[in-house]
């Protein structure tokens, strides 16, 4: 049967109506009291707004909240909302009171990250969960709810910012040892219940015997989630080295390797294969890789070094232009001083005319400073064009050279697996251990049949030697792309200060001609007024 009381109770919307009216009472009741006087269009800026406070409003449903990018405030306790939603654009909310609503579940909330201050206080809530997200959240109001098992408590220890909590009126908190958990499994908490937690030496020494499992599953997480860095790190820098994949090469080479995985693994049921054949198959291919990883490191090394040259190189022919260019506009700086005195005061009327041509003349020294600087640049970077060949023929030597290193490893591999597989062989027929037995066994019919046998250890050979060659021609394509990009860029950062250097120049020069004119142009009005006054 239908709830009547929810039927016939008044169900309201939230809407830009409720919201300006909110707004309004908000200002008259603790801003402004003649406010009710203004215009409502012209006094509340919607867009702007950062904090909303509807209470006591019947609102049944949150919606129409979209668009409103900088509510930093949101108070709508007091209503009847049964359901936390659409509040997901509300990302910058830092203040969230939805406390005496109809709320069972807490969800919702993962879009407000910034979310500092929750009260879901006198709800329907019966567990703690839905605040995944919610890494900066330090105040928690739950009171007066439906909250019983001591599994909520630990389930907020992931949140270190948290300093206020409040379960105040749920069943968890009439538990013996609420406050002692709550000190145990959620040590950073400051305040509990509204109380400063003052913990008593009983209270401290509480220790569940739960808090040994969790500490060390944290821990456990805690290692892996360094090694993850650790390795993402690593895998950036490689990345930057032109080396991806490198490290784990050996790894991934094997798991790309079907006929590896699907057959071959599977003679290791006889002694010997994994320290004859594997182990040293390993150990052989991870040294190479290391020494070749080493040459590319000493490549990447020179390298940067080579950018860092041309780069203080660059700059130090900069500095020396400017200089000069400094020099230039400060000796006219004199000229034009001393010509602009002497016209003014009468010594010498041709002085601006000579001014003039001095100014042209600094706007072809200037400029030939350019073009002198621009053939300097233009050296240099054809300088560190030819180290950037030179470096990208030493890495691909360099890579080459580990292509082959590398395959005669792989082939030796291949030779090693066939030969253990062949003794084997004749060790089990020795022993009467083949006739018969082929039929019911992959591996020993394998074994008795040689054609077949060769086929697929040839098909891993394969596998695994073409997985190399594709890391390798990717290692390849990469540099070259990037040699290309800081071509590229290094020529458009030069052509850009080029560019401005000389837009600087036509700037001097055009303000020194403004200045000139102004001159003549006050002392013929000079002369206006004295002949006509």
């Amino acid at each position: 049967m239908a709830d009547r009381t929810k039927i016939s109770e008044k169900r309201v919307v939230i809407d830009e109506k409720l919201i300006i009216n909110a707004v309004l009472e908000y200002r008259r009741q603790y801003l402004d009291d003649t406010i009710a006087d203004l215009q409502v269009e012209e006094d509340v800026d919607l867009d702007a707004l950062e904090e909303l406070s509807m209470t006591h409003q019947r609102i049944y449903k949150i919606s129409n909240l979209e668009g409103y990018d900088n509510l930093r405030k949101l108070v709508l306790n007091n209503n009847k909302i049964e359901k936390i939603e659409n509040l997901d654009t509300l990302m910058n909310l830092e203040w969230l009171d939805l406390s005496f609503n109809r709320i069972k579940k807490i969800e919702g909330l993962d879009k407000l990250e910034k979310l500092t201050d929750l009260s879901l206080h006198n709800n329907l809530i019966s567990s703690i969960d839905g605040l995944d997200n919610l890494k900066k959240l330090q105040i928690l109001s739950l009171g007066e709810n439906e909250i019983s098992s001591s599994v909520a408590i630990e389930s907020l220890r992931p949140y270190k910012s948290l300093r206020v909590l409040n379960l105040m009126g749920n069943p968890v908190a009439k538990k013996d040892n609420y406050v002692a958990s709550v000190i145990a499994f959620l040590p950073q908490i400051q305040y509990l219940d509204y109380k400063l937690l003052q913990p008593t030496a009983q209270q401290r020494d509480y220790h569940p015997s739960e808090l040994d499992d969790i500490l060390k599953e944290e821990k456990k997480k805690g290692e892996e989630e360094k090694l993850a860095m650790e390795k993402e790190v690593l895998a950036k820098h490689d990345e930057k080295m032109n080396v991806a994949g490198l490290r784990t090469l050996f790894e991934d080479m094997l798991t790309e390797d079907k006929t590896y995985n699907d057959v071959i693994v599977k003679f290791g049921r006889f002694a010997g294969f994994k320290q004859e054949v594997m182990a040293k198959y390993e150990r052989e291919f991870r040294k190479e890789v290391e020494n070749y990883f080493n040459q590319t490191k000493n490549l990447f090394e020179a390298k940067q070094e080579e950018e860092i040259s041309f780069s203080k190189a660059h700059n130090k022919a900069d500095e020396k232009a400017k200089e000069v260019s400094v020099k230039l506009i400060k000796e006219f700086e004199n000229l034009k001083i001393k010509a602009i005195d002497d016209f003014t005061s009468g010594e010498d009327d041709k002085s601006l005319e000579f001014l003039k041509e001095e100014l042209k003349k600094l706007e072809k020294s200037l400029m030939e400073a350019e073009m002198l600087l621009v053939e300097q640049n233009a050296d240099l970077f054809d300088e560190f064009q030819a180290q950037l060949r030179k470096g990208k023929d030493k890495s691909n030597a360099s890579r080459s050279e580990f292509q082959m290193k590398i395959a005669d490893i792989v082939q030796g591999y291949q030779t090693k697996l066939t030969d253990f597989i062949d003794r084997e062989r004749e060790r089990l027929q020795e022993e009467d251990e083949l006739d018969g037995k082929e039929d019911d066994d992959e591996i020993l019919g394998l074994m008795k049949t040689e054609e077949k046998l060769k086929e697929v250890i040839n098909l891993s050979y394969e596998s695994q030697k073409d997985f190399i060659e594709e890391l390798i021609a990717q290692h390849t394509k990469e540099e070259a792309q990037r040699i290309k990009e800081t071509v590229t860029r290094t020529t458009l950062e030069n052509y850009h200060k080029n560019r401005n250097r000389v837009a600087e120049i036509f700037d001097v020069v055009a303000l020194y001609h403004k200045i000139i004119e102004m001159t003549k142009q006050a002392d013929d009005d000079e002369d206006f007024y004295d002949d006509n006054f």
